[in-house]
Parts: structure tokens; C-alpha cells; sequence
């Protein structure tokens, strides 16, 4: 690693931090948390919120809520845990009781670059410098906490955002492997090991580029002017195709309401095919959520009549408490 650039940040106030990590983010670079962004795998932000913020129009470096606070002040205790844990909780804490530690890593306070890969950064909680399956060699040490509910939304219970994010770090520190340690509710520790991908680490460094080069483009075409909303309709040329997530529904649309002028063009074949797509699926989701709440209501009438909160299936189960949930 004595190649990778590292940009201290142990002496940062969050403010700071934020500040730094956004002149990164101006240069068109992506960090890891970025990585499922680009690649489609993040409901809650759109490539498009990512380009404007690269570019400097309308946005602001992310702001510390109460959520991400609590995970940032729990990383410390997290990756503690992981240096004992060797995947049972009895072993856990024997392991911590007699202060064995089986895995080892030290604290990177410092923004990463790799000069080969001049469109990333990376911002690593450790790297691993001891590991029962690696021995001395290098890894990632990656700190979540997560909700249950969200846990179980996946397969294998990582969000896929997440195995991007690891994948860039390994690219950006040419490492080949990573752990993802995680706290579950605040109270059930897990761990999962994952080897380099080249395909996906591939796919990350494609996008990287290609978002980069709009982002240049973009910041290159508004030189000089001052208006904003003459810059906002410049940059628009150069912005990511639009995706799916409700991010992108949002942003495009607040960026809509701010426009004071009626305007009127001219749509073709392609534009017309989009709408009757857009008409006829939404009446084939009218439908459809019709018919959910059909069988929705029929189960509930069936476990509300024996005052039930939870029913097995032969293959599943439904529960139904504050929320109704069916599981198969």
C-alpha cells in the first residue's frame, strides 16, 4: 500500500470531514459508499443526486442525522466485538472474557486514492492485519449496524449496496479480501468474509468513469455562468439517464417545481411508446393492488376471527402486528 495516497483526517471535525470529502466529490470522484449508487443498488439516492452534487448545483454535503450518528459512535464498540468473535456468540464471549483476540486490524484516518484508479476514493473503517483464515494478510474491515427489518430484506441479510461498497475498497487498497462485521438491533453480532470480485469491481470502475467524464463535461459547460438556473439547464445535457428509484422521481421533480415558465415540445414515436408503457402498466398495478388487498384482507379475516397474531404456513408464516407481514 505504500504507493495509495492518503489524506489525513484523524484531526477533522465532522464539518470538515464533510468538507473534504466533498472537494473529492467536485472532482468528480466516487467513494465506496457511492458504489451502489452508480450501479442502480441504492433506494435512497439516484446517480442524479450524485452528479449534482458533484457538479455544485443545488446540493449540499450529506448531513449527520441521529441514525448515522449512532452507527458512527458504535463502530469503535463494533469492531472491538469482531476481534473476539469467531462466529458463535458462546465463542464471542469466552474469546472476550479471556481477551483472546482472533482477529486483529489497525484504524486508516485518512481518505484513500489509488493514482491507478484517479476516479475513486475510499474511506476504510480498518484494515485487517490478522485474520483465522488469512493470517497476516491484508483485508478490509468493514463497521455496519442494521436493522433486523432491513437485514431480512436481503439474501444472506447484507444489503447489496453493501458488497459494492467493500468491493470498491478492495479495488481502490488492492486487497482481495474483506469482512463485513455487523450489529443487528443493537444486539446480535454477525460476520461475513468476501473475496475480490474483478467483474464487479469492473462494473464499479466503468461507472465510475463514465460519471466522471459527465461531471467534467457538465462543470467544463457552466464556466462562467452565473445563473443558476441557466447552469441547472446546461448541466441537465450531461446528467445520468433516469432510473427507477423513488430518489431520482424526487430530485427530477423538485428540480421541476422550481421552474416559473410554462413550456411547451415536441415528443416523437419513442416518448409515445413510454407513455402508453406508463399508462398501461399503471392500470395493470391498479389491478394488482386490488387484488393484494383481496387476499390480504381474506388472511386477516381468518386470524382476526381466532384473535390470532401469527399463522404457519406449510412453507412460511404470516405475522401480524403492528405491521402484516407474509413470509415464504
Amino acid at each position: 500500500m505504500k504507493h495509495l495516497k492518503l489524506t489525513p483526517t484523524a484531526k477533522l471535525s465532522e464539518a470538515e470531514w464533510q468538507t473534504l470529502r466533498q472537494s473529492f466529490v467536485t472532482k468528480g470522484m466516487v467513494g465506496g459508499s457511492d458504489a451502489g449508487t452508480l450501479l442502480g443498488l441504492n433506494k435512497y439516492k439516484s446517480p442524479i443526486n450524485m452528479f449534482y452534487q458533484s457538479v455544485g448545483i443545488n446540493s449540499l454535503p450529506s448531513q449527520m442525522n441521529a441514525i448515522m450518528l449512532h452507527g458512527k459512535q458504535l463502530e469503535e464498540y463494533v469492531a472491538k466485538c469482531w476481534q473476539y468473535y469467531d462466529g458463535t456468540d458462546e465463542g464471542w464471549v469466552a474469546n472476550t472474557t479471556a481477551n483472546n483476540k482472533i482477529k486483529r486490524y489497525k484504524k486508516v484516518k485518512a481518505i484513500i486514492e489509488n493514482p491507478k484508479y484517479p476516479f475513486l476514493f475510499a474511506n476504510v473503517d480498518g484494515i485487517i492485519t490478522k485474520h483465522p483464515t488469512y493470517g497476516k494478510k491484508k483485508g478490509i474491515l468493514e463497521i455496519k449496524t442494521i436493522s433486523g427489518y432491513s437485514s431480512d430484506s436481503y439474501e444472506g441479510g447484507i444489503p447489496p449496496s453493501y458488497l459494492l461498497q467493500i468491493q470498491h475498497y478492495m479495488l481502490v487498497c488492492e486487497l482481495q479480501y474483506a469482512d463485513i462485521c455487523y450489529l443487528k438491533d443493537g444486539r446480535e453480532l454477525g460476520c461475513v468474509t468476501f473475496e475480490a470480485d474483478v467483474d464487479l469491481q469492473l462494473s464499479i470502475l466503468d461507472e465510475a468513469i463514465n460519471f466522471s467524464r459527465r461531471v467534467h463535461q457538465a462543470r467544463k459547460a457552466i464556466e462562467g455562468v452565473e445563473d443558476d438556473n441557466e447552469a441547472l439547464q446546461i448541466a441537465s445535457q450531461f446528467e445520468p439517464d433516469a432510473d427507477s428509484s423513488m430518489a431520482f422521481n424526487a430530485f427530477v421533480s423538485e428540480k421541476h417545481k422550481a421552474r416559473e415558465e410554462e413550456v411547451t415540445i415536441q415528443g416523437g414515436d419513442e416518448h409515445e411508446k413510454w407513455a402508453y408503457a406508463y399508462r398501461d402498466i399503471s392500470d395493470e398495478l391498479k389491478n394488482l393492488e386490488n387484488d393484494k388487498q383481496l387476499y390480504q384482507n381474506r388472511l386477516k379475516q381468518v386470524m382476526e376471527k381466532e384473535g390470532a397474531t401469527t399463522m404457519v404456513l406449510p412453507n412460511g408464516k404470516i405475522t401480524w402486528r403492528k405491521q402484516f407481514q407474509v413470509r415464504l
